[in-house]
């Protein structure tokens, strides 16, 4: 299906857009320092997720799918539904997904471009030519997370937008909610993701990540 092909090819992206651009942005400041050592203690977890579509362009649907998340240091991450249209097996790539800043360096050429006191933004440019022109990302000064990141394409316009509400257990901050916006040519929807139930730092085999590919 067309349908099926675009959410793919979008939710694909804005995966691959999380690898980062050059310019070390302030990468010796206090705060991007803080950013690097969030969840340092954090090597594994599993979390019940509920993810609910909206497709407001056509065939305007809006399934809701439960299944659980999983994520193994120092990459490994998974998202398991419940039942598998065709629908969940695009979603698998995205939800939840947000390059931890200890990885900016690597993927992305890395500049900050403000901070009001309270939000820091950035802004990240692939090192790898890609679909992303670039990544615009906010970061809570007080808890060093980050709050919002929107993807900007290269072909034909259009944007992804993803923001983040936290909650903190033992000591790491996890993504409770998660809110996102898809506005390209031909194809708008919005996705909003709940974690709950998390069970922190415990053994997670690997075939969960395999199953998952």
């Amino acid at each position: 299906m067309l349908m099926n092909r675009t959410l793919a090819s979008l939710l694909a992206a804005a995966l691959t857009a999380v690898l980062p651009v050059s310019a070390r942005a302030e990468s010796g400041s206090d705060l991007y320092a803080r950013m690097q050592r969030v969840n340092s203690g954090l090597r594994s977890y599993r979390a019940d997720v509920t993810v609910a579509i909206q497709l407001h362009s056509f065939p305007f649907l809006s399934p809701t799918l439960a299944g659980r998340a999983y994520y193994k240091r120092p990459d490994k991450t998974a998202v398991q539904f419940d039942a598998v249209p065709a629908i969940a097996g695009q979603l698998k790539k995205v939800v939840g997904q947000i390059e931890p800043p200890s990885d900016w360096d690597r993927l992305y050429e890395v500049n900050q471009t403000g901070d009001d006191g309270t939000t820091a933004t950035f802004r990240l440019v692939r090192k790898k030519n890609g679909r992303i022109d670039h990544v615009d990302v906010k970061v809570d000064d007080r808890t060093a997370t980050v709050t919002e990141m929107i993807y900007f394409y290269k072909e034909d316009g259009g944007t992804i937008k993803f923001d983040n509400i936290y909650d903190q257990i033992d000591g790491n901050y996890v993504v409770k909610q998660q809110t996102g916006k898809v506005d390209v040519p031909h194809y708008n929807a919005d996705i909003s993701s709940s974690f709950a139930n998390y069970r922190i730092n415990v053994p997670i085999d690997d075939k969960v990540f395999d199953e998952s590919g």
